[in-house]
């Protein structure tokens, strides 16, 4: 009735239209009042006019006109912010940039090598200075000040948070990690307790020190059998396999699936490490990413990755199904074997008695957790140890003459080990497993070295560029473990050294993390001589979650002519047990 009194009202003020067909007309018309073909048609409006068709055509664009209104106030929203941000970052040092793309043409071209990019720009424009990427995303202000770093991570941690665009270009390897949110989270504070928990004292004193030594002695066995062949080996991959075991098994009471400790799965996670990494200057993937060959990789890879991560899940919950009593473990001091009780049977019981907050996502995202922390950091930081062995043989002799000296079963020994922890420090030094940090303002702000910062506006520090700034290092390109020896020379802080991050975000395990490296280093400087097969090539860094070389870092091993009498190599142990 609507529509026919709408017709009543306009036609008899209207003539024919010239130029259309009766035919024509009723099919726009009826399509657009919403009759169908075959509805009988009132016969005023057969007689049907242009005015009619404008009329009809208003009203189906109402919509799109509303559309376009919110697309152009968000634009216009985005535009006002950029130009606040670019006038603030205008007056910092920086490399000379292009209209409309700032530096991204000079990011893209420096990709492979971004972290000696990053290096000379510090050298060149000072301990702060801006990168521009005007039109695509809003820049950068880049630090190495310890005094700024202090307030971003410490003081005014508050208003120096994770960034959305850390978010949205992680979000599929990350999801709800606590790598990518921030400590207002109710997620964060429950995974940092956990985390917290399974790297306890006493959580190492009862569980950890025996899952050191048995997924150990396995590495040692193969590195055994591959010396006795005079077989070239990939570290990376070596020292990737024996952390994935031992986080596996320590964040989840199993061995871990032989598919998931495979060369294949290793390239899955460097392959979605490094299309994330890519994102931060391809910002076009979010608009074309269904036709970017990465970006479908990265659904292929994400897909198998969260495959198996939802398998073990799957099969932790069926084994919590079939368990008459299950209890309720929060405190990793009452773990009673290796075989229970570790964070992921915690929080599947916590699951099972409803806690709306333990969802299988949540599940997920807390095992990416474990494994990010324990695999990765942990081997980067081993792998740019035997590295830097490697080039120096005088610091391997120093190292043999001290790991020969101790029991590596006494873990009291190996903690005293100053010489090697010197090494290992020199090394993420100049290699730190970590070689970037992103945050961004909430609120506007000011650093301690004066430098403003708009709301909104990127800030990013880098401990590869820091551990290399002449100013602050003493021949800081030389590798020096004993520098750390030296009485007169001043310990670090944090914030001068923040190879474990600082502040709410210090690392929980560091401690652990620590003594693990020390005990795996030990009992492979006491067996083994590691030769880099090409000792004058440079590694290309990645980009990443963790530091690694591109290619790897490849080695030959050879037995030492040193009995050992602790810990003699097995024979390789099969690790198939179900999750």
């Amino acid at each position: 009735m609507c529509n026919q009194r709408m017709c009543d009202y306009y036609l008899p003020a209207l003539v024919d239209a010239p130029n259309t067909t009766k035919e024509q007309l009723i099919d726009c018309v009826t399509t657009s009042w919403g009759w169908g073909r075959g509805v009988a048609i009132p016969p005023a409006t057969v007689s049907l006019t242009p005015v009619l068709l404008v009329f009809a055509a208003t009203i189906v664009a109402l919509p799109l006109f509303a559309m376009a209104g919110r697309v152009l106030a968000q634009f216009t929203a985005a535009v006002a912010r950029k130009y606040r941000i670019a006038r603030a970052l205008r007056h910092l040092p920086g490399p000379p940039s292009l209209p409309l793309i700032g530096n991204l043409h000079q990011l893209g071209q420096n990709m492979t090598r971004l972290h000696w990019f990053k290096a000379e720009m510090t050298q060149t424009y000072g301990p702060t200075y801006a990168t521009r990427v005007d039109i695509l995303m809003d820049g950068s202000i880049v630090t190495s000040c310890p005094k700024n770093i202090e307030y971003i991570l410490q003081t005014r941690s508050d208003n120096f948070v994770k960034p959305a665009l850390l978010h949205d270009t992680c979000k599929e390897v990350m999801g709800q990690s606590i790598f990518a949110i921030n400590p207002d989270s109710h997620l964060w504070a429950l995974q940092r307790k956990m985390m917290s928990s399974m790297f306890s004292v006493n959580s190492f004193r009862k569980y950890m020190r025996s899952v050191f030594r048995e997924h150990t002695l396995q590495t040692v066995a193969d590195i055994h059998a591959a010396a006795a062949k005079g077989t070239t080996l990939n570290m990376e991959l070596v020292l990737l396999t024996l952390t994935t075991n031992i986080s596996f098994h320590i964040g989840f009471g199993r061995h871990v699936p032989a598919h998931m400790n495979s060369p294949h799965f290793h390239d899955l996670f460097r392959d979605a490490s490094s299309i994330t990494a890519n994102r931060f200057t391809k910002p076009w993937y979010k608009w074309f990413g269904a036709v970017m060959p990465s970006e479908q990789r990265m659904k292929h890879v994400m897909a198998e990755i969260d495959g198996m991560f939802y398998d073990v899940i799957a099969a932790r919950q069926a084994e919590a199904r079939r368990t008459t009593t299950t209890t309720d473990v929060t405190d990793a001091t009452t773990m009673r074997s290796a075989a229970q009780v570790d964070v992921l049977t915690q929080l599947v019981a916590r699951q099972s008695r409803g806690e709306t907050a333990i969802t299988d996502t949540f599940l997920r995202d807390m095992m990416m957790t474990v494994m990010l922390a324990g695999r990765e950091t942990v081997a980067s930081g081993l792998l740019w140890v035997v590295y830097m062995i490697a080039r120096h043989p005088a610091v391997q002799a120093k190292v043999f003459a001290e790991v020969d000296a101790i029991d590596a079963t006494d873990y009291d020994s190996v903690a005293g080990l100053s010489y090697l922890e010197a090494v290992m420090k020199e090394s993420w030094r100049l290699f730190p497993p970590t070689a970037l940090e992103l945050k961004s303002a909430v609120h506007d702000d000011v650093l301690p070295d004066g430098t403003f910062v708009p709301a909104g506006v990127n800030v990013e520090f880098s401990p590869f560029v820091m551990g290399r700034d002449a100013s602050r290092w003493p021949r800081a390109d030389e590798f020096l473990p004993e520098r750390w020896l030296d009485p007169a020379f001043k310990m670090p802080t944090d914030y001068e050294y923040p190879v474990f991050n600082a502040g709410k975000r210090k690392c929980v395990g560091q401690r652990i993390a620590l003594l693990q490296i020390k005990y795996i280093l030990t009992m492979l400087y006491q067996r083994f001589n590691f030769d880099l097969t090409e000792p004058e090539k440079a590694p290309q860094l990645t980009l990443g979650i963790a530091l690694f070389a591109k290619d790897g870092i490849h080695v030959t091993p050879t037995l030492r002519q040193r009995p050992v009498a602790h810990d003699a190599a097995p024979t390789r142990a099969r690790a198939t047990s179900a999750a």
